[in-house]
């Protein structure tokens, strides 16, 4: 049996290869089964296995969007009861995932500590706790820094590697 991708089957249609379709019952979900004008096919995914729609209106705005209308219908082999036994678990998923929220919490962390750093800043200047620098001020205290570091940039240089 042939298999065709979604874009493959837009193709195979403007072409007026396509003579018809059938969703068709396959366990839990529904498979779309083209026929065409030298076999029949199966819709794929990327990764070439069958595409399977759990709700067949899904599978109709998909056929809809690449101007098929109108499609046959066989409920012969759904069976709707097997939907929790077909249902997959994606460990590799739930891991991404649990990887992303941890990831914003660590963030909204930073966030919370950066806006109480500047709140308190912010704070220090109103009540005279903390003082404006200035131009001269901010700049002997950047080259101080630079030579600082240039010095222990220097001295690391210096020892000896093993």
């Amino acid at each position: 049996m042939q298999t065709l991708n979604l874009e493959q089957l837009k193709a195979t249609t403007l072409a007026g290869g396509v003579t018809g379709i059938t969703l068709r019952g396959d366990g839990a979900a529904f498979l779309v089964s083209v026929q065409t004008l030298r076999d029949e096919a199966i819709l794929v995914t990327s990764r070439k296995q069958a595409r399977r729609f759990a709700d067949p209106r899904k599978a109709l705005q998909v056929l809809r969007s690449i101007g098929w209308n109108e499609c046959r219908m066989d409920t012969t082999g759904w069976r709707p009861e097997d939907r929790a036994l077909e249902k997959t678990t994606r460990p590799d998923r739930s891991a991404a995932l649990r990887a992303t929220h941890e990831a914003a919490q660590i963030q909204a962390d930073y966030d919370r500590w950066f806006d109480a750093k500047v709140q308190a800043s912010i704070d220090g200047l109103a009540d005279g706790t903390n003082r404006v620098l200035s131009d001269e001020e901010a700049r002997a205290r950047r080259t101080a820094l630079r030579a600082k570091v240039h010095a222990m940039q220097l001295a690391r240089a210096a020892e000896p590697s093993c």
